[in-house]
């Protein structure tokens, strides 16, 4: 089944089932304005479960998720004080459907095993009901629960498998065109140097041999040996400059290998903000180079608040600089993981260096290469 299907069917029966716990349940309690907490819980609920399917930012953000989460919460629980049946409890099943989203499956079991003991405990000591009957009511919902739990654990898990396999395909494909771009490079630059080594040294042994002749052979003979040197000395001077122009005309188109990157990711909002003005001439700083902006998308895309990412390529008269910026949140400090340590291993093979920028909005990648403009063999 699509993705967009399953999210339609999961948001239908999550509509259904709190539609169907507002046929079932009434208001039990008699203290002031109980009414009106009865349909506020069941408005909270309702507003936070539509709110987190249907706003991206509440995706996005774990703090705004955090906020619909406890709305619906909130409102379970008005729902169940109001009402005072098991009933409500179905709408724990529509909250426990949420959680893999924005917690582990660990702490998602310990909220739920913890809301469903102030449950029983409302039971047993506010309502003074039976034991075996409360047992059996949060027990039953509670199966319901870790039942919905795993099944959106394992949503989960495949919507994040299908992005990994989409961005290793796109890092697969920008690669790839780099690689035509390095053989295509490559086939010429070996057809230079064999026409060089080849042809450009008989006709220079052949010059060397006429120069010879033109000073033994006797004068009326020396005319049509100088108009061969010559010819020869124009065919070395041709070749010379076909090898020359094969040389500079073999150089890899970076723009290109980062577009066909992001191509393949339709789901992040890239932006070139800026393109390097003409192609590299080293097969080395632009794979170095792809594979960090490779490493440092694959770090935005886990670590970043927002699948947006802006990009920047600059080549100064004796320097590459890359820049990869995206939205970034976090509570904590960021810390040296592999992938940086990564990026910092290649950018340090050709002399260069990566910084990493992070201040309350925003992550930054910066790498800088030495580069001249010249032929890399």
């Amino acid at each position: 089944m699509p993705k967009e299907d399953k999210q339609i069917t999961l948001l239908i029966a999550g509509v259904l089932a709190w539609f169907a716990v507002l046929m079932i349940t009434q208001v039990r309690a008699s203290f002031l304005l109980a009414n009106e907490f009865y349909f506020a819980g069941f408005g909270f609920f309702l507003a936070g479960f539509l709110a987190i399917n249907f706003l991206t930012k509440a995706k996005q953000r774990t703090w705004l998720a955090s906020g619909f989460i406890l709305l619906q919460l909130i409102g379970f629980v008005f729902v169940f004080m109001t009402s005072r049946t098991s009933d409500a409890l179905i709408l724990l099943v529509v909250f426990a459907g949420q959680l893999p989203f924005f917690l582990s499956q660990r702490q998602s079991i310990a909220v739920l095993v913890l809301i469903d003991g102030l449950c029983l405990a409302t039971f047993l000591l506010m309502w003074e009901r039976g034991v075996n009957a409360s047992l059996i009511a949060i027990t039953l919902n509670l199966a319901f629960q870790c039942f919905a739990l795993s099944v959106a654990h394992i949503a989960v898990r495949e919507s994040n498998a299908r992005v990994a396999l989409e961005q290793a395909n796109a890092e697969l494909v920008s690669t790839r065109s780099l690689l035509e771009q390095t053989s295509r490079q490559a086939e010429r630059l070996k057809l230079s140097r064999d026409l060089h080594d080849i042809c450009g040294h008989q006709l220079t042994g052949l010059l060397l041999n006429l120069e010879y002749l033109s000073k033994t052979v006797p004068e009326p003979q020396q005319r049509g040996i100088d108009e061969t040197k010559q010819i020869a000395k124009d065919l070395l001077n041709d070749i010379r400059a076909v090898v020359r122009q094969n040389k500079q005309s073999a150089q890899l188109d970076l723009n290109a290998a980062i577009d066909s990157l992001f191509a393949h990711l339709p789901h992040v909002n890239a932006t070139f903000n800026q393109r390097l003005a003409a192609p590299l001439l080293s097969v080395h700083h632009a794979e170095v180079l792809l594979r960090i902006c490779q490493e440092a998308v694959s770090n935005a895309l886990r670590y970043g608040s927002e699948k947006r990412l802006a990009i920047s390529l600059t080549k100064l008269p004796d320097t590459i600089l890359l820049d990869v910026t995206n939205p970034y949140k976090a509570r904590t400090q960021p810390r040296q993981g592999s992938g940086l340590q990564n990026m910092q291993e290649r950018a340090t093979e050709l002399g260069g260096k990566v910084t990493i920028k992070k201040d309350e909005n925003q992550w930054k990648v910066s790498v800088s290469l030495p580069y001249k403009e010249q032929h890399y063999d």
